[in-house]
């Protein structure tokens, strides 16, 4: 965890959102079932950047309460999915680390947004709280298809890879969204990607050094 969360928690501790799990659960619920009824409204709350400029500023915030298109029966699965595990990262974190991750990923897509004059969806907000809880619960077992059991680190390493894949296979659009929609987790986890990287360069030289 970065210095600076710990000294702005300290500072602006207050500005915590509590039960910052349930509510995005809860959000996504409401949006996911009014979307039933008015398939338009979601397109009211998605992230555009020209109506951004416009000053529709609540497009900011609320794209990340449009859950992703799908059957009552899957929506009900992928909230609990949802609750699940960024109520996990709560626990872990606190009220306040957890929304400022939130924060930082939802302003990296907007960013990205504005930056490309595109409209982005909440893919990789989603995808970055996700990533966050495989990294700290690798072990946590989930049952793919209700029957296959699978860990989170390998759930995490398949996420992992299709995202280099779209990154490499993208446009400048497509980039620039992975890279600021994922700021969030990079800031986060910086110290321990440098240890890892640090760790997988000391075991290829020796690799080499034997093979040498």
């Amino acid at each position: 965890m970065p210095q600076w969360v710990d000294r702005l928690e300290r500072r602006l501790g207050f500005l915590s959102v509590p039960g910052l799990a349930a509510f995005l659960a809860g959000m996504n619920a409401a949006v996911g079932l009014m979307s039933q009824f008015r398939p338009e409204f979601p397109a009211r709350l998605a992230l555009d950047p020209f109506l951004l400029r416009q000053g529709e500023l609540w497009r900011a915030l609320t794209f990340v309460f449009v859950p992703p298109p799908m059957a009552l029966l899957w929506l009900f699965f992928w909230l609990l999915l949802l609750y699940a595990y960024v109520l996990r990262l709560e626990a872990v974190w606190g009220d306040f680390k957890l929304t400022v991750y939130c924060l930082l990923g939802a302003g990296g897509t907007v960013a990205a947004s504005l930056i490309t004059r595109a409209p982005l969806s909440n893919v990789i907000f989603q995808a970055g709280l996700f990533l966050a809880f495989a990294r700290l619960y690798p072990d946590f077992e989930i049952l793919l298809f209700f029957v296959v059991p699978v860990r989170m680190k390998w759930l995490g390493r398949l996420a992992w890879l299709g995202l280099l894949v779209a990154f490499i296979l993208g446009g400048a659009t497509e980039r620039i969204y992975y890279a600021l929609g994922l700021a969030n987790y990079f800031v986060f986890f910086a110290s321990d990607l440098e240890a890892e990287a640090r760790m997988l360069a000391h075991r290829l030289r020796n690799r080499g050094k034997r093979w040498g």
